[in-house]
């Protein structure tokens, strides 16, 4: 598997490259958007914890970000970015 990350100040963002479309990362093949649409919504919505899926949920006027620390306060797994 292929991952894409992103330093924004003191974190790390990681993008998976889509399994079907291995040129383009997944949240665009799957969703249409974009690198700085899911750090858009990581640092400007509002963040719940999804006891069921196991992650976090972040949700702008915009857009749905679904993603986990893979290691706390430093380094954020990108699941899932989409326009709402």
């Amino acid at each position: 598997m292929r991952y894409r990350q992103v330093e924004e100040g003191a974190l790390r963002f990681v993008f998976k490259y889509d399994d079907d479309a291995p040129d383009l990362l997944h949240i665009f093949a799957r969703h249409l958007t974009s690198v700085d649409d899911a750090l858009d919504t990581f640092f400007l919505g509002e963040t719940i914890w999804n006891a069921e899926r196991q992650r976090f949920e972040t949700y702008s006027e915009t857009h749905g970000l679904f993603w986990f620390w893979i290691e706390e306060n430093r380094v954020v797994m990108i699941i899932s970015c989409f326009s709402l």
